[in-house]
């Protein structure tokens, strides 16, 4: 069981999706979040944005404190899965960028990830949460060219988005298995907590989040949650009512 910890969340949803941004422009956005984290002084910087998590290794040298990307831990499950090949969804970059298959194949050569790009779902997930027909008709559309590339019985759902709506999902595609990497990556981010946020062994394996955060040992008290978005904070209550996600003590406007 994970103890509680203090959460800053930083989302910069006025300038989503990252996925359909050139490299530059991603990495000079997470650095910015980065820049806000630092201020918080928090221990470990947890990527839930696999887009981002995708430039990781660029954004290491602007954090004084550990980045736990989205990748890592996902691929290491897929490779362990013994299925030749796996889906992949994700936002455009994400799926371009090759990463989740570079990973995957340097643990187990013999997995092929066959990935699938949405440049819409993420939006639509978080603005128009209640659209789900819209919703419905892009993730049936995504399944439809995943079947038409390779059939597979497992697909990794490689956008943080993405498993908000895992009962559309499961409902368009009953026979298939979605992978959600955050259970993975949570547990990363406590080891490291644990370990005072610093981690002799720590290295690129050791999995990584920019838009969000954990600030803090673990504490006994009950956790605080705050939450920082370029977006409209409506739209982080809604999901998270449908997440069933205790309210944030505050959730504050960033600057776009």
């Amino acid at each position: 069981m994970r103890a509680p910890c203090d959460i800053v969340y930083v989302g910069d949803n006025a300038n989503m999706p990252y996925g359909n941004r050139p490299f530059s422009e991603i990495v000079s956005l997470a650095g910015r979040m980065l820049d806000m984290l630092s201020e918080h002084e928090v221990e470990v910087v947890a990527i839930a944005c696999n887009t981002i998590s995708a430039t990781v290794e660029h954004l290491r040298p602007l954090s004084k404190v550990p980045l736990v990307d989205i990748i890592s831990p996902a691929a290491e499950a897929l490779a362990r899965r013994g299925e030749p090949d796996v889906g992949l969804f994700a936002t455009e970059f994400t799926v371009k960028s090759g990463l989740h298959a570079k990973r995957v194949g340097e643990l187990n050569p013999a997995v092929k990830v066959h990935g699938v790009s949405s440049p819409r779902l993420a939006a639509l997930i978080d603005g128009a949460i209640g659209d789900e027909k819209a919703i419905r008709d892009e993730i049936a559309s995504m399944l439809e060219k995943l079947a038409s590339l390779h059939p597979v019985t497992t697909v990794l759902l490689g956008c943080t988005h993405y498993p908000i709506v895992m009962e559309i999902f499961k409902s368009l595609a009953p026979d298939i298995a979605f992978i959600d990497p955050a259970d993975l990556q949570a547990d990363e981010v406590m080891r490291l907590l644990r370990q005072g946020g610093h981690s002799e062994t720590f290295d690129t394996e050791a999995l990584n989040m920019a838009h969000a955060e954990v600030s803090g040992a673990a504490r006994a008290a009950a956790p605080s949650l705050e939450i920082i978005t370029s977006g409209i904070p409506d739209s982080y209550r809604r999901i998270m009512q449908r997440l069933g996600i205790p309210e944030a003590q505050s959730i504050r406007r960033l600057e776009a």
